[in-house]
C-alpha cells in the first residue's frame, strides 16, 4: 500500500481533529464518517502511525484525542541533498526534515508538520505553495512524456499527458495532482527549445516569476507624471543648478540616480553634495505605480537585459539625473573643513548636471591630471574637453574619498576586492567573450560618498526613532569555524574563532591573499561565511562595513527600500507623524532581493 496514500490519510485525520472543538475525543466511526475516502485498512494504519508519532493519544480502544502543540507550521528550506529544515516564525531554532518526511513539499512552501522528536518534524499538509508556476524540460521514457523540474533545491519528475509537447521543450506548468508516486503537471505554455539563449532567459523570468513588462495602464500613468515637475514645485526646493555637478557611472548605464556636486568655499572648506534622484516625489504612496514598484521591490540584472522596478519613462527620463537638464533630487550636503565634516544638510533640491562621465573617463582624469578625454575611452568615441570646474572637483573628491576609505578600513570595514566577470554579447545576445570588471579609484570615490550619505541618513533615523535600516549580523560561529579550518589547510594562520576583532582578522586574511593564486577562492569563502544583509526597522548595525548605523538612501530608481527611506527622511524633515507599515515591507524587500540574486546567478 502506498506510503503517499497513508500520508494523505494522516493529513486528513489531523485536519478533522483541528476543525473539531478543543481536545474533543473522536472514535473510529466518527473519524471514518468525516473522511472522503473510507478504506478501513488505511484509516487504521494512519491512526496507528499518528499514535506512534505522538500526534494522537488513544484514550481508550477506538477513541483518540489530538495531542496539543504537537503540530507546527512553518516554511520549508530544502538542502541540495533532498532533506530540509522547517523555519518557524519567532522560533530561534529550526526543525530538521529528513528527505522521506518532506512529503510533496517544495522549497519555500508553507507547510504543517508533526513533531517526530524535539528537533525533527514530518510534513503532513501543504498549506500554501510558494509558487503557482514552474519551469521544466520535456523528456521521453517508455513512450511516455515527462517534465524534468530541476531548480536550485528541488528535483522532481512530473508526468504529463499532452501530445503537443516534444523532447527538450522548455515548459511552464502547474501542479495538477500529487496523490500518486509520480505527480502530474498541467501545461500552461511552451517557451521553445532548450539551449536557445532567448528561451533560456525567458525560462529564468518564468521560474523566478519576474514581471518583465509593464501593463499599458502603468505606462500611461508614468507618462502623466511629468506634470509634477513645474515652477511651483521648483520654488519649494533649494536651487543648486549653478553648483558644479556631475555623474560618474558605468559606460553602458541608462539611468543615473546619483550625482556629486562640489562647492569650494575657501582653501580648506568644501561643500560636497550627494544628490539622489527624487523618485518619491513622482512615485506617490499607494498609487498604482507605487504598488507595482513595491511588488517588484528591485530591478533585476540578467546577463542580457534588465527587469526594471520602474517604467522607463520614470527610470531613464523623468528621474534620471541626465546632463544639462533641470532635475529634482533629494540631497545630502556635507561641509568639510580639513577633511572633517563640520556641517550636514538634507533636503529637496533642483540640480543641473554639468557632465556625464564613465568610470574610465573619470579615472583617466585622475591618472593624467587632464580635462582632455581621448577618443578611445570617450563615451561618444570622440576626443572631448570636459568642464574645467568638473576636472578640479574630481581631484578634490578623490582626495577626500581616499581619506574616508582609509578611516573606514581602520575601523574594521571588510575590504573585498573580488574580480567580477562580465559577458560580452553579440547582436543575437549570445556570449562571445568575457571581460574582468575593474574596480578603479573612480568607482571607489563614488562608493565612498554613497556610503557616507547612507550612514548619515541612518544616524537621523536613530536620533528620531524612525525609518528602516540595512542590517548585517555577525557571522555564524559554525561558518567561521569551517572557514578557519579551510584556510589553515591552505597555509594561512589567522585565528578567527578567538579573535577580539574578527573584522581585522578577516581583513588581514584578504590582504595576505591579495596576490595569491587562491585570492578569488578565499574571497568567496569569506563572503559565504557572512550572514545575509537584509532590511529591518530594528537596527543592529552593519558587520561588513563596521558601521553601527546604516541604511539604503542612494538608489531609489532600482531599489524600493530606498524609496521608503526617502519618504521616512522627508517625514523627519517636515515633522510629520505619519507612519508606514515598515517591518512587513522590510521582510518583503529582503525576500525579493534574494529572488533577484538567484535569478541573476542563474542567467
Amino acid at each position: 500500500m502506498s506510503k503517499k496514500k497513508t500520508n494523505s490519510y494522516n493529513s486528513s485525520i489531523i485536519q478533522i481533529f483541528k476543525s473539531s472543538s478543543n481536545k474533543q475525543k473522536l472514535n473510529f466511526r466518527q473519524i471514518k464518517s468525516r473522511l472522503k475516502e473510507k478504506n478501513i485498512i488505511l484509516i487504521k494504519k494512519a491512526l496507528e502511525s499518528l499514535v506512534n508519532k505522538g500526534v494522537l493519544n488513544q484514550v481508550n480502544p477506538g477513541s483518540y484525542v489530538l495531542v496539543q502543540n504537537k503540530t507546527v507550521i512553518g516554511t520549508v528550506d530544502k538542502t541540495n541533498k533532498g532533506s530540509g529544515y522547517l523555519i518557524v516564525e519567532n522560533n530561534d531554532k529550526d526543525f530538521y526534515i529528513s528527505e522521506k518526511n518532506t512529503k510533496n513539499s517544495l522549497n519555500g512552501d508553507t507547510v504543517e508538520c508533526v513533531k517526530i522528536s524535539n528537533r525533527e518534524v514530518e510534513v503532513v499538509r501543504i498549506i500554501k505553495r510558494k509558487k503557482n508556476r514552474y519551469v521544466g524540460v520535456v523528456f521521453t521514457e517508455n513512450n511516455q512524456k515527462y517534465i524534468d523540474y530541476n531548480s536550485n533545491k528541488d528535483k522532481v519528475v512530473f508526468f504529463c499527458n499532452n501530445k503537443n509537447i516534444n523532447n527538450d521543450d522548455i515548459i511552464v506548468f502547474e501542479i495538477y495532482n500529487w496523490e500518486k508516486a509520480v505527480p502530474e503537471a498541467k501545461i500552461i505554455k511552451t517557451l521553445g527549445k532548450k539551449g536557445n539563449v532567448n528561451n533560456e532567459i525567458h525560462a529564468i523570468l518564468e521560474e523566478f516569476e519576474l514581471p518583465y513588462e509593464f501593463e499599458d495602464n502603468l505606462i500611461k500613468e508614468a507618462q502623466l507624471l511629468k506634470n509634477l515637475q513645474n515652477s511651483k514645485e521648483e520654488e519649494k526646493r533649494k536651487n543648486l543648478k549653478n553648483t558644479t555637478t556631475f555623474t560618474i557611472d558605468p559606460a553602458d548605464a541608462k539611468d543615473f540616480d546619483d550625482a556629486i556636486s562640489v562647492n569650494k568655499i575657501n582653501n580648506d572648506t568644501i561643500e560636497i553634495g550627494v544628490h539622489i534622484a527624487d523618485v518619491s516625489h513622482f512615485l506617490k504612496e499607494n498609487s498604482i505605480l507605487d504598488k507595482e514598484a513595491e511588488k517588484r521591490a528591485t530591478s533585476v540584472y540578467l546577463v542580457d537585459r534588465v527587469v526594471p522596478m520602474l517604467p522607463e519613462e520614470i527610470s531613464n527620463n523623468l528621474c534620471s539625473l541626465n546632463p544639462r537638464e533641470d532635475k529634482y533630487a533629494f540631497s545630502a550636503v556635507f561641509t568639510f573643513k580639513n577633511n572633517k565634516i563640520i556641517k550636514e544638510w538634507f533636503g529637496k533640491t533642483v540640480i543641473n548636471s554639468n557632465e556625464r562621465l564613465s568610470y574610465k573617463e573619470a579615472q583617466f582624469i585622475i591618472d593624467n591630471n587632464t580635462k582632455t578625454i581621448p577618443a578611445e575611452i570617450s563615451l561618444n568615441n570622440k576626443k572631448k574637453e570636459i568642464n574645467k570646474e568638473v576636472e578640479g572637483a574630481i581631484y578634490i573628491i578623490n582626495k577626500i574619498a581616499k581619506k574616508l576609505r582609509e578611516e573606514r578600513h581602520a575601523k574594521g570595514s571588510i575590504s573585498f576586492n573580488k574580480k567580477e566577470v562580465k559577458f560580452v554579447l553579440n547582436k543575437d545576445k549570445e556570449p562571445v567573450k568575457t571581460i574582468i570588471k575593474e574596480s578603479l579609484d573612480a568607482n571607489k570615490l563614488i562608493e565612498e560618498f554613497m556610503l557616507l550619505a547612507n550612514k548619515k541618513v541612518a544616524n537621523l533615523f536613530v536620533k528620531h526613532k524612525k525609518g528602516l535600516f540595512r542590517i548585517h549580523d555577525y557571522p555564524d560561529d559554525q561558518k567561521i569555524i569551517t572557514l578557519e579550518r579551510i584556510i589553515k589547510k591552505l597555509g594561512y594562520k589567522q585565528n578567527l574563532r578567538n579573535a577580539k576583532n574578527i573584522n581585522n582578522e578577516l581583513n588581514a586574511l584578504l590582504k595576505e591573499t591579495e596576490s595569491s593564486p587562491e585570492k578569488n577562492l578565499i574571497d568567496t569563502l569569506v563572503i559565504r561565511s557572512m550572514s545575509k544583509a537584509k532590511y529591518s526597522t530594528k537596527n543592529i548595525g552593519h558587520f561588513g562595513l563596521s558601521f553601527d548605523k546604516y541604511t539604503h538612501f542612494t538608489s531609489p530608481i532600482r531599489r524600493y527600500p530606498d524609496v521608503l527611506v526617502h519618504r521616512e527622511l522627508e517625514r523627519i524633515l517636515s515633522n510629520s507623524n505619519k507612519n508606514q507599515n515598515l517591518e512587513s515591507l522590510c521582510l518583503h524587500c529582503s525576500s525579493r532581493e534574494e529572488v533577484a540574486v538567484k535569478a541573476e546567478r542563474s542567467s
